[in-house]
């Protein structure tokens, strides 16, 4: 009985061996996106009162479901109401290898562009509507300052270099 018991033990040994090199899970590669993801979570508030009194902009970056993009949603919010303006992603786009972004506004508006992360400053190239609502070419910078402030600054393309049109602060806060 003895040597019938070695048999099924020893292969289980071998299977279980097996079976644990193969589960072993091999280090997740890094996303395309992931220069992006400091932004993640939380809301990050900007005081836009300059622009209408007691106004903020609220944006709120998440992780697409299947971890492939990140989704952003950016709210004006005031003592007469929120208007949920724009809502977008951040993506890899694999046609271009390179990051890209496309956004929708409340007045179902597309905007599409290109993303450059440089260190600590991120550009966002694209073609848009300027204040005075002309289309103009516009680039938007987000400064990372901490891993909870970023100034974001709006530029349009002139004859003479970029100028400056706005500029905000933003600051994390815990989602609420």
């Amino acid at each position: 009985m003895r040597k019938a018991n070695v048999l099924p033990a020893a292969l289980m040994l071998a299977a279980a061996a097996l079976y644990g090199q193969q589960s072993t899970p091999k280090p997740a590669a890094a996303k395309p996106v992931a220069p992006l993801e400091w932004l993640v979570g939380g809301v990050w508030t900007a005081d836009a009162s300059r622009m209408a009194p007691g106004m903020r902009i609220e944006t709120r970056y998440t992780w697409s479901d299947n971890g492939a993009y990140i989704r952003f949603t950016t709210h004006f919010v005031s003592p007469q109401g929120t208007v949920k303006n724009y809502d977008g992603q951040f993506f890899w786009n694999p046609e271009q290898s390179a990051l890209a972004m496309w956004y929708m506004d409340a007045r179902n508006h597309i905007t599409q562009g290109g993303v450059l992360v440089d260190g600590d400053v991120t550009t966002f190239t694209f073609r848009a509507e300027d204040f005075e609502g002309k289309m103009a070419d516009l680039r938007a910078l987000v400064s990372k300052k901490t891993k909870d402030q970023y100034t974001w600054t709006l530029e349009e393309k002139q004859a003479a270099g970029w100028g400056q049109l706005a500029s905000l602060e933003y600051l994390r806060s815990a989602e609420k």
